[in-house]
């Protein structure tokens, strides 16, 4: 809408203001969403502030202040009008279908609905009236709209001042980055839903299996009475050893099959959003920041901590959890508990599997970074800071390059190992300390990728397509263990037997190979004296 950046142009700096934060506020407050262009609006306040029009800080805070003042006012309706808001004009014209698509919103995701329905425009309009309408109370309220209005408005108001380019130029960057944005916490949703889906089945390659084998195709093909991967058990029942082995191997297949979808995919969806468009600018600006301190800091922060030393701590993290369980429940040391030890590294390997497929994806040498997918590649020049500035000691061209050719990499991996880590030490814990070590998992992460942007051995948007990489493989690789609810615990002792005894009773044999038969014991060894005539239960009366 180019007309409303011309109509805001030409007024004062006051009137412009004030229109905008009518239009954010209305857009809310009144359940007008889908009338006033209060995006749009936010959008061309930008645009002017670049311009030098109005001042970038007054503009700031009439954005989040509106935002704010718009969901206050809203939720304020829904609580005094209660369910007679779906009644009321403007709720008989936003009609039945839209209120059920903020109903299902809100039902399906409580207070984060309020940071979600923010960026919709329909959701953004009518949750907070629902929070209201539903007694939620209004500290929990604020707790989830605040930050939503803040980042929503300093969003739309910093992004279109930073590009300072016409409106249709920046809308369109907008839309691929919301398309972007969509993409990739779709991804994420995918993720987590499969890894949970995986960790309820003890045997998911043989319920993916019998999933597989109901589809029409797969019927129509195998035919419609064969059994699903019917092989597999004729296999194993042959050869007994196979079986575990073939599952094993077809599950380290499918795990790298996912990890180098997500490495060629990621780069793509990070470059769709058009972030790569300031590599260059950020490029330039860290050079004119280089000083002594803060480039051997970034340096060091980059460089310091290996991931493979990470995932090492998260092996011995996971055995000793597993160890204090064992020792716990008073176990006795047995042969079968190494499948015990085996199975509390399971967490582990994910990650295992991720380093393996980015090294085979991304070479570290010079000669085969054009074999690299695309948005993997390392620069084809470092720059190195004059030595004569600096007090401390510079890495050679040549280890420079070489660790350039690492950057990304050793970024997705870190994130992932450390995600891991952070995950089995807080899995028990408390939600404060869970919030804590997470934050500064968070922090110590994205410090040690900025340390390689900084020092221009990497690039902006190669960086962050390397976190996302990492947290997205790292709620995978936490939703699928969650799940589980022995996953990587010592075994149940009591519960093996019962499994053992039942399966000896199926098979009309006990466990020691005897016949099952009457499986009750005689009065003579079960400690109890028979009752006899005339007597009491436990002796002469």
């Amino acid at each position: 809408m180019q007309w409303l950046n011309d109509l805001l142009g030409g007024l004062p700096p006051v009137l412009v203001y004030a229109v905008v934060g009518a239009l954010v506020a209305g857009e809310v407050a009144v359940t007008a969403g889908l009338v006033l262009p209060a995006a749009t609006a936010l959008i061309a306040l930008g645009l002017l502030a670049n311009a030098g029009t109005v001042d970038i800080a007054p503009s700031l805070g009439v954005a989040v202040g509106a935002a704010w003042l718009g969901g206050t006012l809203a939720y304020r309706s829904g609580r005094r009008l209660g369910s007679r808001a779906r009644t009321t004009r403007f709720g008989r014209w936003i009609g039945p279908r839209r209120w059920e698509r903020a109903d299902r919103l809100f039902t399906r995701y409580g207070g984060r609905a309020l940071f979600l329905g923010q960026w919709v425009v329909v959701a953004r309009t009518l949750v907070p009236r629902l929070a209201g309408m539903n007694g939620v109370p209004y500290r929990r309220f604020a707790a989830w709209h605040t930050p939503a209005a803040v980042l929503w408005a300093v969003w739309l108001v910093g992004a279109s001042y930073g590009l300072g380019a016409s409106y249709d130029r920046v809308a369109s960057r907008l839309g691929h980055a919301s398309g972007a944005l969509a993409v990739l916490v779709g991804m994420i949703v995918v993720l987590v839903l499969a890894g949970r889906w995986i960790g309820r089945h003890p045997d998911p390659i043989r319920a993916s299996g019998a999933l597989l084998g109901r589809l029409p195709l797969v019927r129509a093909v195998a035919g419609r009475d064969a059994p699903a991967w019917s092989w597999r058990g004729r296999l194993e029942r042959r050869y007994p050893l196979l079986g575990p082995a073939f599952d094993v191997a077809l599950s380290v297949a499918l795990l790298s099959a996912l990890a180098a979808l997500l490495v060629v995919a990621t780069p793509v969806i990070v470059r769709f959003s058009g972030l790569d468009a300031v590599d260059a600018s950020v490029a330039a600006w860290a050079r004119s920041e280089w000083a002594s301190d803060t480039y051997l800091f970034a340096l060091s922060a980059a460089t310091s901590v290996a991931p493979e030393g990470v995932i090492g701590a998260a092996a011995v993290v996971s055995i000793a959890r597993w160890c204090w369980v064992w020792w716990r429940g008073g176990h006795r040391l047995r042969r079968d508990d190494a499948v015990g030890i085996l199975a509390a590294l399971g967490p582990v390997l994910p990650v295992v599997l991720l380093a393996a497929v980015l090294e085979a994806l991304i070479p570290p040498v010079s000669t085969a970074r054009g074999l690299a997918p695309d948005g993997w590649r390392a620069p084809e020049s470092i720059v190195l800071p004059p030595v004569a500035e600096f007090d401390g000691q510079l890495p050679p061209a040549d280890a420079a390059g070489a660790l350039a050719g690492l950057a990304a990499g050793e970024t997705a991996l870190l994130a992932a190992a450390v995600g891991l880590l952070t995950w089995l030490l807080t899995r028990r814990a408390p939600r404060p300390l869970r919030v804590a070590a997470w934050t500064a998992a968070i922090g110590y992460v994205v410090v040690c990728g900025g340390g390689w942007v900084f020092i221009g051995w990497s690039r902006t948007s190669e960086t962050v397509a390397a976190l996302l990489l990492g947290a997205a493989w790292t709620a995978f690789n936490a939703a699928i263990w969650s799940a589980r609810r022995t996953g990587g615990a010592a075994p149940n002792r009591r519960h093996r037997s019962n499994m053992i005894f039942a399966r000896g009773r199926r098979s009309g044999r006990s466990p020691g190979g005897e016949p099952a038969g009457d499986t009750r014991r005689p009065a003579e060894h079960s400690g109890v004296a028979r009752r006899r005539p005339g007597r009491g239960p436990a002796g002469p009366a």
